[in-house]
């Protein structure tokens, strides 16, 4: 019995499990717990390129105005992405996700008519960032290594609040602090996108709204970015 609770305890303390919690708790934590949720989904994990492989380890980079903090993967998709769906306000309990508001630009240049629509895409990987002093978004783009780096997917900003619907941790801060993602509108403009979890009063929920990407507007130092790897 002593021998068997021995082997037991070893390899509770060395074997898969001990270096899953070593994981979850390390610097890429947010990236394996959403890999974990979708194994015990029975849905496809660490699945690019056709074998299951978990990304090497990156320490935080910093320039001068960013501190890359991680990875993401988004989810590939099987059908067209329609925003007018999935961008309503709902605060209660059993909300898909909870949305307390969507701003005014948002509307105008996402909502409005049919709407913004994007095609199917497969699996991608998005990479974020701390900004570490007040920026406008020209710099920001820049830093990300130009439009091409720094334009990312609506679906990608959503599938990131359907995994946190109702503001628990994550890849998004649920501090009130802004989420920021560089998104062409359905005119094909490109717009800064942002959602922030509402926390305070009667509107508890993500908040989404955007601004004129050049505009004299800056974001806060702490805010996040992101953009493609």
């Amino acid at each position: 019995m002593k021998t068997i609770l021995s082997k037991a305890l070893r390899e509770f303390t060395t074997g898969p499990l001990n270096q899953l919690i070593v994981n979850l708790g390390g610097q890429d934590g947010d990236q394996w717990e959403q890999q974990l949720k979708r194994f015990l989904r029975k849905e496809p994990c660490w699945s690019e390129g056709g074998g299951a492989q978990a990304p090497a380890p990156k320490p935080r980079r910093r320039t001068n105005l960013l501190e890359f903090v991680g990875t993401v993967l988004v989810p590939a998709t099987t059908g067209k992405f329609v925003a007018k769906d999935k961008f309503m306000v709902n605060t209660l309990h059993d909300a898909p996700v909870k949305i307390s508001k969507v701003g005014d630009n948002f509307t105008k240049w996402f909502l409005c008519g049919d709407g913004k629509t994007e095609d199917p895409i497969s699996e991608q990987t998005l990479r974020y960032a701390k900004l570490r002093k007040a920026s406008v978004d020209s710099s920001i783009i820049e830093e990300l290594g130009g439009e091409a780096k720094a334009e990312t997917m609506l679906f990608a900003m959503f599938s990131l609040m359907e995994e946190q619907r109702y503001g628990k941790k994550g890849v998004l801060l649920n501090n009130e602090y802004a989420n920021i993602f560089h998104i062409p509108d359905k005119f094909g403009v490109l717009r800064a996108v942002y959602v922030r979890w509402n926390a305070g009063g009667w509107h508890v929920g993500w908040y989404v709204d955007a601004f004129l990407v050049g505009d004299s507007f800056k974001w806060l130092d702490g805010d996040r970015v992101f953009g493609n790897v």
